[in-house]
């Protein structure tokens, strides 16, 4: 794998952006307008490149929407720490498909802390109507798993084996980002991606907004981890949701998604043998797992809809 930033990714076909509660946001599309909308959201340090790829191999079917998280790549970042909450990036995520598909419901997908973000999106009651299908990938909903925690071992010591992704969550959140931007450069990045996650045949999509991206990042996990792990809500969703499990993730254990399964109305999970960089590391796979999940969708819907006489 190489170390350097990334300049090879696959390159939209339209960008654009949005003003979501005065942060203005950078929005990127792939594929046919009229085709059907999937909207793509990135983790914590990446930027909309991460899903590059599989964009590209989704645009005969899908108009794909990719967009810098506030912080990230080319969005504007806010100068509060509360402004990185998650009903503020939900908010986002609403403000951007407001704008690329008002009269039309989304499929979406999330990556890490992308899909952290989407879980809050799911459980907003517009998203009955905005949302047609949810995949997450490596990111567990933080109300699910904080209810799970207070009832299941309200005074047991946690299991680094079982809680890694918590554990090495809250170094992040306690960590100096001063001296996390120094020690943690692409080089470091990649060597992370080929000890944890295994070796990609691609570049890691590292953009040129690395450090900025980092800061960004260890906000967000700082503003959210701790807070909804201590205080979490009872947060349902009638979202058709999938989970893609990647079940040698380093980060994320599978065990952590069993905490969803009573608070989603309709949840499908596939276990895939792969890392955490799942939307980097096995393109391909990503973008059958979602257009089969919509496809599905699809014909659920198409079952129970009553024929015009």
């Amino acid at each position: 794998m190489t170390n350097q930033i990334d300049t090879d990714t696959p390159r939209p076909d339209r960008q654009w952006t949005v003003t979501a509660d005065g942060t203005e946001l950078a929005v990127y599309e792939w594929g046919d307008p009229a085709a059907a909308p999937l909207v793509l959201v990135h983790g914590l340090t990446d930027t909309h490149r991460v899903w590059a790829t599989v964009a590209a191999l989704l645009t005969d079917g899908f108009r794909v929407i990719t967009y810098d998280v506030r912080g990230h790549g080319h969005s504007a970042t806010p100068a509060l720490l509360s402004e990185f909450r998650l009903d503020r990036l939900a908010a986002d995520f609403f403000a951007v498909i407001d704008a690329a598909s008002p009269k039309r419901p989304v499929h979406t997908c999330g990556h890490g802390w992308g899909a952290v973000q989407l879980w809050e999106a799911v459980c907003d009651p517009r998203a009955n109507t905005r949302i047609a299908s949810f995949t997450a990938i490596s990111g567990p909903n933080l109300d699910h798993l904080g209810l799970w925690l207070r009832a299941a071992a309200p005074h047991a010591r946690l299991h680094a084996g079982d809680l890694g992704w918590w554990l090495s969550g809250v170094r992040w959140t306690l960590s100096p980002v001063p001296v996390a931007r120094r020690l943690y450069p692409p080089r470091v990045r990649t060597l992370l991606v080929e000890r944890l996650g295994g070796l990609s045949p691609i570049p890691a999509r590292i953009a040129r907004t690395w450090r900025t991206d980092l800061l960004a990042g260890a906000r967000i996990a700082q503003a959210n981890l701790l807070h909804h792990l201590r205080r979490p809500r009872v947060r349902r969703t009638a979202v058709p949701v999938q989970l893609l499990v990647d079940t040698t993730d380093p980060f994320v254990p599978a065990s952590i998604y069993d905490t969803s399964t009573r608070w989603v109305d309709r949840l499908w999970r596939c276990a895939v043998p792969a890392d955490h960089w799942l939307p980097v590391t096995e393109p391909l796979l990503v973008a059958e797992a979602i257009a089969n999940f919509v496809d599905d969708m699809r014909a659920d819907h198409a079952a129970i809809t009553p024929r015009s006489s």
